[in-house]
């Protein structure tokens, strides 16, 4: 079960969360929208939605891993 912790608008602390298997980079994203109450818009790329919502720099580790840019 991997450990995510995803930093988004140059947060302090991460958004932290397990899932049940790897998840995409966009899936991701979902977990972010959905913390900060944000209904998704329909089909659009991740670039898209972090820069139509002020998310940037999204950023994120997978359990122990080097940190991760998404964007």
């Amino acid at each position: 079960m991997p450990n995510y912790r995803v930093w988004y608008r140059n947060n302090e602390e991460p958004l932290e969360f397990t899932t049940p298997g790897r998840i995409s980079e966009a899936e991701m994203l979902d977990q972010v929208l959905a913390h900060e109450g944000i209904e998704p818009t329909g089909p659009t790329t991740v670039q898209a939605l972090i820069a139509s919502h002020g998310l940037a720099p999204v950023r994120y580790t997978e359990d122990e891993s080097e940190m991760n840019t998404i964007g």
